[in-house]
């Protein structure tokens, strides 16, 4: 059974390159010999990762335009991504994938999210709550309640049990591979009805529902997504790299462990204060 973390990265932004490189050297931490863990970055850079124990994939400007559909929905790149992925790497039915996004990190070991991941169980971040209790998400109850969507003779409907589950983190197998595409069918579907970024994770997390239980991970991953604390932490893990970036990389697994990114509340109440001005 291979176990395969993987990152898609692209753009300019030098913050989400740093933030790869961070978030598996927080990981390696965890791993020894005998857990065999393969980590693949889907890239436009692979040459960011040239000093790095990983296996770097081009994602070529084709590819980007295509999946994010000329640039109208670029967060569909993560779903066409880790089926590439699926494909490229050949997985066989007993494989698991684990995706992470490029701002995550862990201070405890994250080898439980592979158990997490099985034939009858996807992983995702967080369950962060029904669709028809929270007011945020009532775009989706606006859009399609009491539409039906046929695809490929199945027929979607919105349901009260419906959930939003953040994406930030997703683990399947490759027998889930059909939900998958199934659930890209139904973005697509989305895209011209339901005004709203999340509906990529919305779209996957329901096609995986039809077959499949979800469970959350949140508690072994941290974060640094919201915008002042990510304004934060990308000065810190730059200075990281430009310090560190040319050492051996046992070295720079131990150093990334002492790293801290959670701001103190001076740092806390100078952001907000700045942001006033």
């Amino acid at each position: 059974m291979r176990k395969v973390l993987l990152y898609i990265v692209y753009g300019e932004n030098q913050g989400y390159y740093d933030g790869a490189k961070f978030s598996f050297l927080t990981f390696m931490n965890w791993v020894d010999s005998d857990s065999k863990i393969e980590i693949v970055i889907l890239t436009e850079k692979p040459d960011e990762f040239d000093n790095y124990p990983v296996q770097s994939i081009l994602l070529s400007k084709k590819q980007k335009n295509e999946w994010s559909l000329n640039g109208k929905y670029h967060f569909r790149i993560k779903n066409r991504g880790l089926a590439h992925i699926i494909n490229f790497l050949k997985l066989d039915e007993e494989d698991k994938i684990l995706f992470l996004d490029t701002d995550t990190y862990f201070m405890k070991s994250p080898l439980p999210l592979f158990d997490l991941i099985q034939p009858n169980q996807a992983l995702f971040y967080l369950n962060e709550g029904l669709i028809y209790k929270r007011k945020r998400f009532s775009i989706y109850v606006d859009s399609l309640e009491g539409k039906v969507i046929e695809i490929e003779n199945v027929n979607y409907k919105l349901s009260k049990k419906s959930a939003m589950w953040g994406s930030l983190m997703i683990g399947i197998m490759p027998n889930m591979y059909p939900s998958l595409q199934w659930a890209d069918k139904l973005l697509l579907k989305f895209i011209d009805i339901v005004p709203a970024h999340t509906i990529e994770p919305f779209a996957l997390s329901e096609s995986l529902l039809l077959k499949y239980k979800i469970v959350e991970g949140k508690k072994l991953v941290n974060l640094y997504s919201t915008s002042r604390k990510k304004e934060y932490a990308v000065k810190i893990l730059s200075q990281f790299f430009k310090n560190y970036s040319s050492i051996l990389i046992n070295n720079q697994i131990i150093l990334a462990q002492k790293v801290q990114l959670k701001r103190s509340l001076f740092t806390i109440i100078k952001q907000r204060f700045l942001r006033l001005f």
